[in-house]
């Protein structure tokens, strides 16, 4: 079985035939953990409480026993009011008499146009929070007040966007309020069926008084030249104390750090230009000369020492060239003027006469010519010689071809890259010239290359002699 529930904290105290009740510690009306009808117990006596005053405070039949102070004690719970069905009518008594309070609002669905009639008194309210409109009812019937909502600012207008009742936004610097009940789009301000304005954009405020100025002018005779100079001039001009200023008169003027007040202006000159005693000046402010001090008109002749002023940006003094890649270094001319010579890479050979051919093999000359670029990726080559051939009317066609790696030998077959075209040599009995010369590029700087003739008799053996192979680096 459950036990009898109880409630014991903190401790009590109460006189003889007292009917109230105090507490230290206990938490009797707020906790609901005492209430009326419950028995108060402390020792052997047991009294029904009548009230529940607050959480320290209990109201009893007479006390029969002695005067308690600081004593222990339980209340039992066994109350009527802690039967379900009597606090749930008191709290629907509650609910009820709030509805029943004049003022009380009636909420209307999102999917409904106007209150359901059948609901709430006259005096009510009924509102729509999805839209803000509020209506009361008077002799029976829901009367529309109109909407209640909230300013919502939405900034700057948008032609694209949708607005509804209460949004607030701006044209033109003016704001505007939308009023219409339906939400809509594309309705720009001033549109009365739309929108109602809330602040209109302000005029332009008034100008403002002109404020102090430079500039300034004084027919005070001065004589162009440093040291303080005072000018009697306008007041109410914008220079201050440690400004510097100069004064000009057409193109003569002197300028220095000034100090100014009431109507005259003094000027400490350090600078000038011009010469003469003046009447006519006009003020106004100058930069800080830098420390240098020079001017461009001068085209730096106006150094102190010139030596100095080379060594201090660095420049110094060419004595000599040192030989760099594709140099061999240079001398000076009296007008000051730099010789280079060119360093670049060169070939001149007379290979020995290669044997004699029959078909369209290579004369195996690059073991003797061959040239390695300094610094270009280009060379000009002419390999020349003589030509012959027992048959009358022979012609042979030699092709300059050039290489890396390993020069092919004497009659090897055709190999490396074609420089030039064939040149067809009629290679008679006779000795017949030749000479070929090409520009070769897309060469590698340090990278050694053979050059050498390919030889294609049409008939017979072509014999060739008396070769020369000749490259320079460009």
């Amino acid at each position: 079985m459950t036990a009898l529930s109880s409630y014991s904290t903190g401790t009590v105290s109460v006189s003889a035939d007292g009917t109230t009740v105090t507490g230290v510690g206990p938490l009797w009306s707020s906790a609901g953990n005492v209430k009326p009808g419950d028995l108060f117990q402390s020792g052997h006596y047991v009294v029904p409480i009548t009230d529940v005053t607050d959480d320290t405070h209990l109201a009893i039949t007479p006390w029969p026993g002695s005067t308690l102070s600081g004593a222990s004690y339980v209340v039992w719970k066994v109350s009527q009011q802690r039967i379900v069905g009597e606090t749930y009518a008191a709290s629907v008594d509650k609910i009820v008499g709030a509805w029943n309070t004049s003022g009380f609002f009636v909420f209307v669905d999102i999917n409904e146009t106007e209150p359901d009639p059948s609901l709430g008194d006259d005096g009510q309210y009924a509102f729509q929070p999805t839209s803000g409109k509020t209506w009361a009812k008077v002799s029976g019937v829901w009367s529309f007040l109109g909407i209640y909502k909230a300013f919502r600012p939405r900034g700057a207008y948008d032609n694209a966007a949708t607005y509804s009742y209460g949004d607030v936004q701006t044209t033109a610097g003016s704001s505007y309020i939308y009023i219409n009940e339906t939400p809509s789009a594309g309705h720009t301000a001033p549109n009365p069926t739309y929108w109602d304005l809330m602040a209109a954009k302000g005029d332009p405020g008034a100008t403002g008084s002109t404020g102090a100025g430079y500039g300034g002018t004084s027919t005070t005779s001065l004589a162009i030249g440093t040291g303080s100079k005072a000018f009697t001039t306008q007041a109410g001009l914008a220079y201050t104390n440690g400004a510097r200023v100069r004064a000009s008169s057409g193109a003569n003027w002197l300028e220095g750090v000034a100090t100014y007040g009431g109507t005259t202006l003094t000027i400490t000159s350090d600078k000038t230009n011009g010469s003469g005693t003046l009447a006519s000046w006009t003020f106004n402010v100058a930069g800080q000369p830098g420390a240098g001090d020079l001017s461009s008109a001068n085209n730096l002749s106006d150094v102190a020492n010139i030596a100095t002023a080379r060594a201090n940006l660095g420049a110094g003094t060419v004595n000599s060239v040192t030989a760099g890649t594709g140099l061999s270094g240079g001398t000076i001319t009296s007008s000051g003027t730099i010789a280079l010579a060119l360093n670049n890479a060169t070939l001149q050979a007379a290979p020995s006469n290669p044997a004699g051919v029959a078909s369209f093999v290579m004369l195996g000359l690059g073991s003797t010519c061959h040239i390695t670029p300094i610094y270009s990726t280009r060379i000009l080559v002419t390999i020349s010689g003589h030509a012959s051939n027992g048959g009358a009317g022979t012609f042979t066609n030699l092709t300059i071809r050039y290489g890396t790696g390993t020069a092919p030998a004497n009659g090897a077959s055709p190999t490396g890259t074609t420089a030039t075209t064939p040149m067809s040599v009629a290679s008679s009995t006779n000795l017949t010239p030749f000479s070929l010369t090409t520009i070769i590029t897309g060469l590698t700087a340090g990278v050694a290359y053979w050059l050498d003739l390919s030889a294609s008799p049409l008939s017979g053996t072509s014999s060739l002699g008396g070769i020369n192979c000749t490259a320079v680096e460009l």
